[in-house]
């Protein structure tokens, strides 16, 4: 059966999504690294050209989606439809977790366990004064939708997802709304589409931040929590478990679009998968374990044909959260792993086909040559680009990591150590 077409979000108020023309099926996986555009000797990990166009760079992770649901993708650039609360489930989002930064808060690494220190509504209590709604308008004051945030920081720094951050385009004005109904003007720090979040920063101190857990301690069947502001209704409050980890989802770009470097929009996650209640407004928001700590960043789901949620929502890992998000407040910029390669993308094998090797970049190093294919990265089946990309976006920058591969025949691996993208 062929995959739903995409549906992308309709305005906060809930209205349903314009239908992309043209676009009845799904491919199988996302063919290119939209990241690293530059010099050719740059290190990129991205296909030496584009797939032949085959339908929207948004794929299931791994059995296709509820045939009756499509799957809805964030808006992107100047969004006439507003912000999504959670963008295309099975698609790499833009996110990732990552490392505070300077008078930060310190780095949480105890567990994030189904403890059952707080109840549902003790730690709503506690979370709500520090979850936000994002208003975006555009340069001229008209409304363009909502989307969530949460704060990170105490001196104003606060999290949401790019494609929230970005919906208006440039020119486009950012209000941050408290709890307690106070609204403020934000600046945005940095984005980064690769990992799908974004830091703002509103001229404020003293405020309630939440704590990012150590994700890597989570566990399928736990119990989350996720607020944020679902069809503009700010403040709400829904509840499920941990479905599954290690979903790889793949959002936005277009892979077709005949760009050497692919799209600059699209974005990669080894998503939570989880339950809970996730809707249009929801993005950006944080899934909460049972300590109040912040697990994931809420950026994804499938949808029912009416846009509502059918318990297949994704979030961006916190401890890719902890990464990035340190590296925006540093610099305003965010990087990625890279082992220096171009793959082609219409390699139809299992794998994914080396069509060149970067001079000096980790891959040349380790002896990668043209023709080899990668099947796997610390053990994981890297049976496409996508979930190659997802699989290699989630590891450190300097991480020595062991790559599968197939050269002449016979399996081999080697380990090398990933490099920066940007």
């Amino acid at each position: 059966m062929s995959q739903p077409p995409l549906d992308p979000f309709g305005p906060a108020s809930g209205g349903p999504g314009r239908r992309l023309p043209g676009r009845g099926g799904l491919p199988t996986a996302a063919a290119t690294d939209p990241f690293g555009a530059g010099p050719r000797d740059q290190l990129r990990d991205q296909p030496q050209r584009p797939a032949a166009p085959s339908g929207p760079a948004v794929a299931p992770a791994s059995a296709g989606p509820n045939p009756g649901a499509p799957v809805q993708t964030p808006p992107r650039g100047r969004s006439r439809a507003g912000l999504i609360a959670a963008v295309a489930a099975a698609a790499l989002l833009f996110g990732g977790v990552g490392g505070y930064a300077g008078s930060q808060l310190a780095d949480h690494s105890h567990s994030t366990g189904t403890g059952d220190t707080d109840g549902v509504e003790a730690i709503a209590a506690k979370a709500l004064p520090s979850v936000v709604t994002i208003r975006i308008s555009s340069s001229s004051g008209s409304p363009l939708g909502t989307g969530s945030g949460f704060v990170l920081r105490a001196d104003g720094y606060i999290v949401t997802n790019n494609h929230v951050a970005a919906a208006g385009g440039s020119g486009s004005q950012l209000k941050v709304l408290f709890s307690d109904e106070s609204e403020a003007d934000a600046k945005l720090v940095g984005t980064s589409p690769t990992y799908d979040l974004a830091v703002l920063k509103v001229e404020r101190t003293g405020l309630p931040a939440l704590t990012l857990a150590d994700s890597g301690q989570l566990k399928v069947g736990q119990s989350v929590i996720a607020v944020g502001a679902p069809l503009g209704l700010t403040g709400s409050v829904t509840t499920g478990i941990v479905s599954a980890l290690n979903r790889p989802v793949v959002t936005g770009g277009d892979s077709t679009s005949g760009s050497s470097t692919g799209s600059s929009d699209q974005s990669y996650m080894n998503a939570i998968q989880t339950d809970a209640a996730i809707n249009q407004g929801n993005s950006g928001g944080p899934l909460l374990d049972l300590q109040g700590r912040v697990v994931g960043v809420n950026s994804a789901i499938y949808s029912s044909r009416n846009g509502g949620s059918i318990g297949l929502g994704f979030a961006i890992p916190a401890d890719q959260v902890r990464r990035t998000t340190d590296q925006l407040i540093r610099t305003g910029k965010a990087e990625y792993p890279v082992i220096g390669l171009d793959f082609d993308p219409n390699y139809t094998g299992t794998g994914v086909k080396v069509s060149r090797v970067v001079d000096g970049g980790p891959a040349a190093k380790a002896g990668l040559k043209e023709g080899d294919v990668i099947n796997s990265i610390d053990g994981v089946a890297t049976k496409d680009p996508k979930t190659y990309l997802v699989t290699l976006r989630s590891k450190d920058i300097g991480q020595t990591i062991t790559v599968g591969y197939n050269s002449g025949g016979n399996q081999k691996s080697v380990t090398m150590q990933t490099a920066a993208g940007s």
